[in-house]
């Protein structure tokens, strides 16, 4: 498992842009940790993960299956 982000503070309606590169090819690639919502949406060049959250940022860690 390789970290791609630690304790990253994703702000309230904010967006993470992962690019799809290496062992990254789909959302289905990623494991998040994390004690907020998200939405992962897979675009063709890029993984987006969006706080889902209603009235907070959070706090995750986003690491590739392996």
């Amino acid at each position: 498992m390789a970290i791609i982000k630690q304790d990253y503070i994703l702000p309230l309606g904010r967006q993470l842009f992962i690019p799809k590169e290496g062992p990254v090819t789909s959302k289905d690639d990623l494991i998040i940790e994390t004690e907020g919502d998200y939405i992962l949406i897979d675009r063709p060049d890029c993984v987006i993960v969006k706080n889902d959250d209603c009235c907070r940022s959070i706090k995750m860690t986003i690491k590739t299956k392996d």
